[in-house]
């Protein structure tokens, strides 16, 4: 399963279902864009095209929209943005994301005034300077933010291309503040520089000192639970068989964060399988296909 977050909004997401959601073979679920026009660029400041009610509509009409997502916004007007986001979402009962776009507004006010608990705030472990760090100068995790996670606010990942600074994330996880979801923020600049895929962003956790056991929690049950999902991201009785093998590697690697840095790391997690609703859709190393042998001379 994927999260698409926030490119379509509640204007062209029958197309963003049509073109994208209908056509894949993995499961595709939503969040939808608090901007009609969706991850369109200049439209995302336009609070105007901001509409909480068609928003809420759009995510009642549609079973693949998990939640209500605003970023990118810089103005000087963020507080009535998350107002906006926050009616949709409670309108519609999911939910929202929050990717605080520039201008360093307050994220202490965002956390404790504005989401609700089992809201989201991804990229967690962006550095700035464009937005506030959930880290102050010295690299402490400010003291509100463990107060926001009580609260229950959920801390994503979000890697991406831009957003994960190897000095916030490790000082960050030393102290305790661990990502509730472990994401890529995947894109065709992100995937062709640090992030690469879900297991490499996966090995990084991996290596700054979390559990094998954490590491999946954070990247199937958690993200399952915080879009109110609790089909999805495990293996109960009765779950549909969607299933990843893989092999823990033991050797020496290099793990790049989006500013360019490197941390050294030992294990590295290497995809082997996949199943999607119980059909094998990657086997790296052919492990469901019997030997060359076996095969006739001449196959028909």
């Amino acid at each position: 399963t994927a999260v698409d977050v926030g490119g379509a909004g509640w204007t062209n997401f029958q197309h963003f279902k049509d073109q994208v959601i209908d056509r894949s073979q993995t499961r595709i679920l939503a969040f939808v864009n608090i901007v009609g026009d969706g991850m369109s660029g200049l439209p995302e400041q336009n609070i105007n095209d901001m509409d909480p009610r068609m928003t809420a509509l759009t995510a009642n009409r549609f079973n693949e929209i998990v939640g209500v997502k605003i970023a990118h916004y810089r103005g000087d007007n963020w507080r009535e943005t998350i107002r906006r986001t926050v009616e949709a979402g409670e309108r519609a009962g999911i939910p929202v994301m929050v990717d605080f776009g520039g201008g360093r507004p307050s994220i202490e006010e965002l956390f404790m005034e504005l989401l609700r608990p089992g809201d989201i705030f991804t990229h967690v472990y962006h550095p700035g300077p464009h937005k506030e760090p959930v880290v102050d100068a010295n690299g402490r995790v400010k003291p509100f933010v463990f107060d926001a996670e009580e609260k229950g606010i959920l801390f994503d990942v979000g890697h991406g291309g831009g957003s994960f600074y190897f000095a916030h994330a490790i000082p960050s996880v030393e102290q305790g503040l661990l990502p509730y979801s472990i994401s890529t923020d995947i894109h065709t600049g992100s995937m062709n520089d640090g992030m690469k895929d879900q297991a490499n962003v996966m090995s990084k956790f991996l290596n700054m000192g979390l559990s094998l056991q954490d590491v999946i929690l954070r990247s199937t049950w958690n993200p399952a639970k915080a879009i109110q999902r609790e089909d999805l991201g495990q293996l109960g009785v009765g779950a549909e068989a969607d299933i990843a093998v893989f092999n823990i590697l033991n050797g020496n690697y290099g793990f790049v964060d989006s500013r360019g840095y490197k941390m050294d790391g030992s294990q590295k997690i290497d995809i082997e399988l996949t199943l999607r609703a119980g059909e094998i859709v990657w086997d790296l190393n052919g492990r469901s296909s019997e030997n060359w042998e076996e095969a006739p001379v001449n196959p028909e």
